[in-house]
């Protein structure tokens, strides 16, 4: 069985009188241990996606679960203790406090979990060791280079054991130098530690690690494979030509992921 499984997803958005639909009868599995990359446009439903597959946020219709669990049917407490058991984030922009060292950052979603503070230092000192960062545990966000800061923000996204990695654009504020190793440890947690990682990105040279690469566009999965060369192309909008006319009247009517320049496609999860 599918890690996650998406079923005829559709999100609506609503803008005052006017309902947009970031997704349309989208279809998605992922297996345990795999790595995904999800690609497509701005505007192609990528970042609603995102916070569907994190539980950040529920299907409009259709069926969406982890681990055989209906997001749909939990109630906002349970949607809560998902995401920070077993679902880690990783953003583009770090998102660390900068107040707080590496350390501190690494043990927030810890704290909020109810770990105890003496396992909750060794875990995020054996963390950071384990990301590179052992000799930076005491180092404050702007003491640390991007790529180093990105390394923290992997740290804490593990803190909490969690199944399911999704990493939203990793790279995309790293040169390439400093991007390959986070896409190395990337690769890294699914093939040594079995983590089940989702990237959402941009960038060929952050999918070309994924053994999964899947298109978006206009709200539904336009192709997928295992490489750029090898995508086939599909449609979550089946072979009912009824059903295809729909959706193309609604991405006429809709332009985008949410609304474009609006909340959806810039909307961030967190760590809790």
């Amino acid at each position: 069985m599918a890690l996650l499984e998406l079923r005829g997803v559709t999100k609506d958005y609503e803008l005052g009188k006017t309902v947009v639909r970031a997704l349309r009868g989208l279809d998605l599995e992922v297996r345990k241990g795999e790595i995904v990359a999800i690609m497509g446009p701005s505007g192609s439903g990528k970042s609603t996606l995102m916070h569907i597959l994190g539980a950040l946020d529920t299907p409009t219709g259709g069926e969406a679960t982890i681990d055989g669990q209906d997001l749909q049917r939990l109630k906002e407490r349970q949607l809560v203790t998902l995401r920070g058991k077993r679902v880690g984030f990783v953003f583009q922009t770090f998102n660390l406090i900068q107040t707080l060292s590496a350390q501190r950052n690494v043990e927030l979603p810890m704290i909020f979990q109810g770990t105890p503070k003496r396992a909750r230092h060794r875990r995020a000192r054996d963390l950071l060791e384990k990301v590179g960062l052992g000799d930076r545990v005491r180092h404050k966000p702007n003491e640390l280079s991007g790529g180093e800061r990105q390394r923290v923000a992997i740290a804490r996204a593990l803190a909490n054991d969690p199944e399911i990695i999704l990493a939203d654009e990793p790279t995309g504020n790293l040169d390439t130098e400093t991007g390959e190793p986070i896409l190395a440890l990337l690769r890294e947690l699914s093939r040594r530690d079995g983590k089940t990682v989702i990237l959402v990105t941009h960038d060929p040279d952050a999918a070309a690690i994924a053994d999964r690469i899947v298109r978006l566009r206009d709200g539904c999965v336009s192709a997928e494979g295992r490489a750029v060369s090898e995508e086939v192309g599909t449609s979550s909008l089946g072979d009912d030509p009824e059903r295809r006319r729909e959706g193309g009247a609604a991405g006429a009517a809709s332009p985008g992921d949410g609304p474009e320049g609006g909340a959806a496609e810039n909307k961030e999860g967190s760590d809790g």
